[in-house]
C-alpha cells in the first residue's frame, strides 16, 4: 500500500473520532483525556477549545499569601552634588586600575551605571587593557584561538 493510500485511510478513520471529540462535554473530555479539563468551548471555525485552567480564577488576597521573607525597603538615594561628581571623576582618572566601577559605586553609594556615565575609563587605560588582551590572544595556541572564535560565533547566533 502506498503512503498516499495510508494517509487517506488514516484521515478517513480519524474523522469520526474528531467529530465525536468535538461534541464531548467537559465531563466526558475529562474522563477520556485523563487530565483536569475545566471546560470545553466550540469556536467559530468549528474547532474545540479545551481548557485545563478554570475560566474564573479565585481572587487572592494578601492574607492568602505566605509571610514575606524580608521587608521591602526602597533604596535610599541621595542626590550627587557637583563636588562628589568631580571627586569620583578625579579618583577614576588618577588610578583607574584601583578605582574600578564597582569600588566607586560602593564608595559613593550609587549604581554602577551612574559611575560609568559620570566617570568613564580614561582612554589611555582602555588602550592599556586592549593591549593586554591582544598580548594574551597572541600567546594562545592555534587550537585555543579556534575554540574561542567558534564560541563567539555560536554566541552571535543566540
Amino acid at each position: 500500500m502506498s503512503s498516499l493510500a495510508l494517509t487517506r485511510l488514516f484521515k478517513a478513520a480519524s474523522r469520526p473520532a474528531l467529530q465525536q471529540s468535538a461534541a464531548m462535554s467537559s465531563a466526558s473530555a475529562r474522563k477520556s483525556l485523563g487530565t483536569n479539563v475545566h471546560f470545553t468551548e466550540q469556536l467559530e471555525d468549528g474547532s474545540v477549545f479545551v481548557s485545563r485552567v478554570p475560566k474564573n480564577l479565585p481572587e487572592i488576597t494578601e492574607a492568602d499569601l505566605p509571610p514575606a521573607l524580608r521587608e521591602y525597603k526602597p533604596a535610599e538615594r541621595r542626590p550627587l552634588t557637583n563636588e562628589l561628581k568631580h571627586a569620583m571623576t578625579k579618583l577614576r582618572n588618577e588610578d583607574p586600575a584601583h578605582w574600578t566601577v564597582s569600588k566607586l559605586a560602593k564608595k559613593f553609594e550609587v549604581p554602577p551605571q551612574v559611575v560609568l556615565m559620570l566617570a568613564p575609563c580614561p582612554k589611555w587605560r582602555r588602550e592599556e587593557i586592549q593591549g593586554q588582551a591582544d598580548r594574551e590572544w597572541e600567546a594562545l595556541g592555534y587550537k585555543k584561538r579556534l575554540i574561542r572564535i567558534n564560541r563567539l560565533r555560536r554566541r552571535l547566533l543566540w
